[in-house]
């Protein structure tokens, strides 16, 4: 029913448009991991978006997509003007190149979610079949299982052979991971300072180690900015992020972008100038910090920091 004091027949409309924009784009994949929800799964994300635009907090996107497509023409104008011979032609070659296949990589990325609902409904299905037979304790518990331990449960079920209990294995597996959130990974594996004749600081923290009141990370979208700290671990925190604050996370996703037409700044713990959060801050114009590997860890929400998405550092300004 629809909720007062909304017109049930607008109400209707929309849940009839949202069925169709799920039907149509529910397969997007926030992450790799085919064992995370789809929007058609989880809604949440959508639905928050929505509910930030009618409180008018975000940007418009298209007037913002129009003023940076105005400043890349300029910009590439400008340079093209003080470039002459095989500069101007290399410059002119790689911008082409980098334009058309960064088209390929979203299409690419966009392509390999289409059959994620199909594989995690087959998933589910077998989950709840093992379940049943008191191999998991839980449906869910599938993506637990590696590839060979699942083929091993479904030949035992089809020969009738004595079934084996994964619900210890499964347990383990929890804890392990559990633990592993907790360690910072380290920016490169294995550490170099120069890769193909540039040094690693252009993408990496030339530390990983941040310590004081100053955490150091890869500059990843030009700015500076002051404000309070929004620290958030997934999508189920979204409606705590207000207007005008700096949006900390882990790492970001697709399912993260609508965030920016609120944030002043982004950090992260994981990624380089290339990753989500620097390209979508890059095109929100917003400063940001990415690589930190403690920033979730070390900042609070409420805490006044600085970004300085040009030094790649994030300063403390307050404890509060």
């Amino acid at each position: 029913p629809a909720p007062a004091p909304v017109d049930p027949q607008e109400w209707q409309d929309f849940n009839q448009r949202l069925s169709q924009h799920l039907d149509q784009f529910g397969y997007l994949i926030y992450q790799l991991d085919f064992a995370r929800p789809l929007p058609v799964d989880d809604p949440a994300p959508i639905l928050e978006t929505l509910r930030m635009y009618l409180r008018g907090e975000g940007s418009d996107p298209l007037a913002r997509q129009q003023a940076s497509q105005a400043q890349r023409i300029q910009l590439s104008a400008q340079a093209l003007e003080h470039l002459h011979g095989l500069k101007h032609w290399a410059f002119k070659k790689s911008l082409d190149w980098a334009q058309s296949l960064a088209e390929v990589r979203e299409d690419a990325l966009a392509d390999i979610g289409l059959g994620y609902p199909l594989l995690r409904q087959v998933l589910h299905e077998l989950g709840q079949r093992l379940a049943k037979s008191g191999m998991l304790e839980d449906g869910q518990d599938i993506f637990w299982l590696d590839k060979t331990e699942i083929e091993t449960c479904l030949a035992a079920v089809q020969a009738g052979a004595p079934l084996k209990e994964f619900t210890g294995l499964v347990a383990t597996r929890k804890v392990a991971w559990q633990a592993a959130k907790d360690v910072t990974p380290p920016p490169m594996i294995p550490f170099k300072k120069k890769y193909m004749g540039f040094n690693t600081n252009i993408w990496v923290p030339s530390s990983e180690n941040s310590s004081g009141s100053m955490l150091k990370g890869v500059a990843a979208s030009a700015g500076r900015v002051t404000a309070p700290a929004r620290v958030l671990h997934g999508p189920q925190d979204f409606d705590q992020m207000q207007p005008g604050e700096i949006l900390v996370a882990t790492t970001t996703t697709p399912a993260w972008t609508p965030l920016f037409a609120m944030a002043s700044g982004v950090v992260t713990d994981i990624g380089g100038p290339l990753s989500h959060g620097s390209i979508v801050a890059r095109e929100y114009g917003v400063p940001a910090v990415m690589g930190t590997g403690v920033a979730t860890r070390r900042l609070h929400s409420g805490q006044f920091i600085t970004v300085d998405g040009s030094a790649g550092t994030v300063t403390i300004e307050s404890l509060n």
